[in-house]
C-alpha cells in the first residue's frame, strides 16, 4: 500500500513538517509494511519558503527590513543555488505572527519591509521573485510595498510619507519616476484567495477583522483601498475588479501595480513537491490543515489536493482540527472528512503541539485499519 501524506501546518499548533510526520506515524503503526510518502506542504503563507527549500536547490538567506509596525528585524527568505530565482513570503516582514495580540491593527500596518526583501533580491542580481502572500498583518494595498521599491508616496501638502492601511486616504499623489524595477526581475505572486481589492467581499471587510480591525477601522480601511484604486492610473477599472487583488489586505493590488503574475500558491507549491509522480501508483492521499470548511473549495491546498489526486483516480481524505460544512466536502469529491480532535476536547487543549501531533497520529492510525 502506498500513502501520500500531503499536509499545511495547523496554523499556531504543529508545522507541515510535524503533520507529515505524525500521520506517518499512525499509517506504519497500523501498517508497518506501507510506503508512505511524507509531502509538507504550504499555500502562500507562513511556511511557504520553507516548504519550497525542501523540494529546491535553495540557500537561506537574511535581509535587514522593518516589521509591519517599522520596527527593525532582520527577514529571511531563499535563493536558488544558481543565484536566479528568491523564494520568499511577505509574511517574513508584514506577518500577524510577528505582532503581539494587542499590537494588531491593520490601521497602524505596512508592507514596507515586503519591498525591502524584494530589493535585497534585486541586488543579489536574482531574475525572478516568487512571493507567497498569505498571514498578512496588513490592509494597505501593498502602498508600503511601493514606497520600499522607490515610489513616492504623496500626501495633501506635498509631502512624502510610507503608508499604512489607515493613511491610505491621504494619498493625494503617486509618482512613479523614481520606481526601482528590481531590474526587471520576474515576479510571481502565490495566492490563493479570490476576493476582490474593496467591496463587502473585498480585503478589509473579510479580513481586516481577522487582523483585529474594529467595524469604524474597517469601513476606514475599505474607503482607503478604494481611493488607492481610484488615484493610481496603471490599471483599468476592469483590472482593479478583478478577483484576488484583495489577497494579503491588497497586497495582490500593488504587486499587480508592478507588474507581477498571480498564480495559485497551492498549485505552485504541488508542482514544486512533485505530488503528480507520486500519485501514478497511489492507494490513498490524506491531506489536510488546522481547520477546513466550505472556504476550502476557494482553492485552499486540501482542495489543490484533491484535484491533483482526482485526476490520477486516487481517493483523497481530508484531517483536521476544525470540521465545518462536511456535506459540502463530500460531495466536492472527498472520500472522507474528518476532525482529528475528540467531541469533548477544549479548543486551548486541542491546539496544544503534543496533542496535535498525537491526535493526528491516532487518527492516521485508526483510518488506516479501517481501511
Amino acid at each position: 500500500m502506498k500513502i501520500i501524506a500531503a499536509f499545511d501546518s495547523f496554523k499556531g499548533s504543529v508545522t507541515a513538517d510535524e503533520a507529515v510526520e505524525a500521520v506517518r506515524n499512525g499509517i506504519l503503526e497500523a501498517h508497518p509494511d506501507a510506503e508512505v510518502v511524507c509531502l509538507p506542504l504550504a499555500d502562500g503563507g507562513e511556511g511557504t519558503t520553507n516548504a519550497l527549500m525542501k523540494y529546491g536547490h535553495t540557500k537561506a538567506v537574511e535581509c535587514q527590513s522593518h516589521d509591519p509596525l517599522m520596527r527593525p528585524i532582520t527577514a529571511t527568505y531563499a535563493i536558488s543555488n544558481d543565484g536566479t530565482t528568491a523564494f520568499m513570503e511577505m509574511a517574513e516582514a508584514a506577518g500577524l505572527t510577528l505582532l503581539k495580540p494587542e499590537e494588531r491593527r491593520p490601521t497602524m500596518t505596512t508592507t514596507y519591509g515586503v519591498g525591502e526583501m524584494m530589493t535585497d533580491a534585486s541586488k543579489r542580481k536574482c531574475r525572478k521573485i516568487v512571493i507567497g502572500i498569505g498571514g498578512s498583518a496588513t490592509c494597505d494595498g501593498g502602498a508600503g510595498m511601493l514606497a520600499a521599491l522607490g515610489v513616492r508616496i504623496i500626501d495633501k501638502e506635498g509631502q512624502l510619507f510610507i503608508p499604512t492601511g489607515g493613511t491610505l486616504s491621504d494619498i493625494n499623489d503617486i509618482d512613479w519616476s523614481t520606481f526601482s524595477d528590481l531590474g526587471g526581475a520576474e515576479i510571481i505572486a502565490a495566492c490563493d484567495v479570490d476576493n476582490p481589492l474593496y467591496g463587502p467581499q473585498g480585503a478589509a471587510y473579510v479580513y481586516a477583522p481577522q487582523k483585529g480591525a474594529t467595524e469604524d477601522e474597517t469601513a476606514l480601511l475599505d474607503n482607503g483601498l478604494r481611493h488607492l484604486a481610484k488615484i493610481q492610473n496603471k490599471l483599468t477599472e476592469e483590472q482593479t475588479a478583478m478577483p484576488s487583488l484583495g489577497a494579503a489586505g491588497g497586497l495582490a493590488f500593488g504587486l499587480m501595480l508592478i507588474g507581477a503574475k498571480l498564480h495559485s500558491g497551492a498549485e505552485l507549491m504541488l508542482d514544486v513537491s512533485g505530488i503528480d509522480r507520486h500519485l501514478t501508483n497511489a492507494d490513498l492521499v490524506l491531506t489536510g490543515e488546522g481547520s477546513i470548511d466550505r472556504q476550502t473549495l476557494n482553492g485552499k491546498l486540501p482542495m489543490a489536493v484533491l484535484r491533483r489526486a482526482t485526476a490520477f483516480n486516487v481517493p483523497v481524505v481530508a484531517l483536521a482540527g476544525r470540521v465545518a460544512d462536511r456535506e459540502l466536502l463530500m460531495k466536492a469529491g472527498f472520500s472522507d472528512v474528518r476532525s482529528i480532535n475528540p467531541p469533548d476536547i477544549s479548543p486551548e487543549e486541542a491546539m496544544k503541539p503534543a496533542v496535535a501531533r498525537n491526535n493526528l497520529k491516532h487518527s492516521a492510525s485508526t483510518l488506516i485499519k479501517k481501511n
